[in-house]
């Protein structure tokens, strides 16, 4: 008898199992069905600019249509990429029931490099942005960098350490809305230094390796000295105690300074 009850259990038990394999499948492909509808296709991804940027609609057609539910933002947003190499993806949104929309943001410029004559801005992350010129752009600083080579295409990537030191310099200037109302006319990188021109004429010598630490000192001076950045020739910030170097007065001025004396 013990064997029997034992053996119908083990059958009702398998039945069960069965009728639940059954029951998931079948739940699964009413959920594949679902979710493969029509109405949840989608056929073209909407691309959106921000405000300000060049007026343009932009739809591209996925091929073939896809379900909403199993497309694949991730590889989206690198195709994306490449199709709009001066702008960055923000998100791509879902909106149901078939709608995507691809938000893109313009990249940041942080100034202009040169190389073989020519003169193209860069992003804050290294990409040019728009078509190089012969003479370079008013307003924007010029990085001078001794390893860039051309020529200067748009969407071209910089990966070069001078630029990322040059570019964490600009960073700063751009945070702290520049160095005492003074315009940054170029940097040049040679090694770890960094020589900043200013539009008056000065020059400032960073240490790459400790640019926070110039820039605490340069602080402190100006503090000291608002006149500097028109009074100095160059201040040295590359060592522990800064090093100033005048500019030489005109000739016209020395000879009045004498006869007031």
């Amino acid at each position: 008898m013990g064997k029997k009850r034992t053996g119908r259990g083990a059958l009702l038990l398998s039945v069960s199992f069965a009728s639940g394999i059954a029951l998931l499948v079948a739940a699964q492909g009413m959920a594949d069905g679902f979710l493969s509808h029509p109405a949840f296709l989608v056929r073209e991804v909407e691309v959106q600019w921000p405000a300000g940027a060049p007026a343009r609609s932009d739809r591209f057609r996925l091929n073939p249509p896809t379900s909403i539910f199993h497309v694949d933002l991730r590889a989206l947003t690198v195709s994306f990429q490449r199709k709009f190499p001066t702008a960055e993806v923000e998100g791509i949104r879902r909106l149901l029931p078939n709608r995507l929309v691809a938000t893109m943001r313009q990249r940041k410029i942080l100034g202009q490099v040169t190389a073989e004559g020519s003169y193209a801005p860069v992003s804050d992350d290294g990409i040019l942005v728009t078509p190089a010129s012969a003479t370079p752009r008013a307003g924007l600083p010029v990085l001078l960098l001794p390893d860039l080579k051309g020529p200067l295409r748009v969407g071209r990537s910089i990966d070069s350490p001078a630029f990322w030191k040059a570019s964490e310099l600009l960073a700063t200037l751009d945070r702290d809305g520049g160095i005492a109302g003074h315009r940054v006319a170029n940097v040049r990188v040679e090694g770890d230094s960094l020589f900043v021109a200013l539009e008056s004429g000065t020059e400032l010598r960073f240490s790459g390796s400790q640019l926070a630490g110039g820039w605490q000192q340069l602080g402190s001076l100006v503090g000291r000295r608002p006149g500097l950045l028109s009074q100095a020739s160059y201040v040295d910030l590359r060592f522990g105690d800064p090093v100033i170097g005048d500019k030489p007065q005109p000739k016209n001025e020395k000879r009045t300074a004498r006869r007031r004396s």
